[in-house]
């Protein structure tokens, strides 16, 4: 079987390249056909120029090329062997590269509903990453939060954070088009963070005490401190984000352990892999729970989509996230003409 797929044999390049696979999949995979695929904007984007740990330590990128994508909806084309949970024809989402069709774990993949698009059940990828972090902080219900951060990992904890108690919920960033997305989508209030009036608006929000949860979503090491001084004696910091790189003047004793902050670690390998009776929280169950709320329209996934592009313009869409990203949020790549 033929296919197309994103293929990136160089930092800053990208390609779409034809590729063969399996006519039909193994024991516990499913074959899938592609219609959305979302970009994350983080993790991909920082692969794509070669600053991760990962991509660093490949020595020849035509040896080793990067495979972008995790977050794919589609078509049910063929169930492997063992594999119950699904049958041809039905609309899934799950952890998928950006490709035309897709040979991939059915553990990793959910059942779409028929009043959920594809669009939005290629995001919930994404919404599981924000979701585990939000667990992770087990915000109690009246908690004031902070995001740091209004990228779309940051938009999506907002939503959740807010869904799960927090009160205030604030989202802090520089940017006045992400300031305005965070309210449109249910924020309390959102806030400059080098505006003049910044300490003003914190004290206000927190009654001088500053935040309970603080989620710092931005992936950038310089933002890791100023997050932190933002938290509450006793209080809880989340690293949210992917840190590219060392986070300098972290000031241990005086910013953490004299004030009994605590630090949450939540990257995406931190949730559970099998549901127990202490915490049931898959990354599968939490995608069953975000594919509810965007049924129910209580989670507001459109609003975070920002462009919508074909499959071919796929590369272009790789280079304009890596250096002009601040105008972008979700990126949806459609790959109806690319399957067939």
């Amino acid at each position: 079987m033929r296919g197309r797929r994103l293929i990136s044999f160089a930092p800053m390049t990208m390609e779409l390249q034809e590729f063969d696979l399996p006519d039909a999949p193994g024991a516990g995979q499913i074959l899938v056909e592609a219609r959305t695929t979302a970009i994350s904007a983080g993790t991909e984007i920082a692969n794509y120029r070669g600053i991760t740990t990962q991509r660093q330590a490949v020595r020849d990128w035509r040896a080793e090329p990067y495979l972008p994508g995790y977050s794919l909806a589609g078509v049910v084309r063929a169930v492997g062997p063992g594999v119950g949970r699904f049958a041809i024809g039905e609309r899934v989402c799950g952890w998928g590269p950006h490709a035309s069709v897709a040979i991939v774990d059915a553990e990793r993949f959910e059942r779409i509903p028929d009043d959920v698009s594809f669009d939005d059940g290629a995001m919930t990828s994404l919404c599981i990453i924000a979701l585990n972090g939000v667990r992770l902080a087990r915000i109690a219900l009246g908690e004031r939060v902070a995001i740091v951060g209004g990228g779309l990992i940051g938009q999506l904890a907002a939503q959740f954070a807010r869904l799960s108690g927090g009160r205030p919920v604030a989202l802090l960033d520089p940017i006045e088009v992400r300031r305005e997305l965070a309210l449109a989508c249910g924020a309390d209030l959102a806030i400059d963070p080098d505006g003049a009036d910044v300490a003003e608006r914190i004290a206000a929000a927190t009654e001088s005490r500053g935040f309970r949860v603080v989620f710092e979503a931005t992936g950038s090491p310089h933002a890791f401190t100023p997050a932190l001084k933002l938290v509450e004696r006793q209080g809880r910091i989340v690293a949210l984000g992917s840190t590219r790189g060392i986070v300098e003047q972290f000031d241990l004793y005086g910013d953490l352990h004299l004030r009994g902050v605590t630090l949450i670690g939540a990257h995406m390998s931190t949730a559970p892999v099998h549901e127990t009776p202490y915490n049931p929280w898959t990354p599968g169950n939490n995608r069953v729970l975000a594919l509810r709320l965007i049924a129910d329209e209580e989670l507001r996934l459109q609003r975070l989509v920002s462009h919508r592009a074909t499959a071919a313009e796929g590369p272009a869409m790789f280079h304009r996230l890596a250096t002009t990203r601040e105008a972008y949020y979700g990126v949806l790549l459609r790959w109806e003409a690319e399957a067939g």
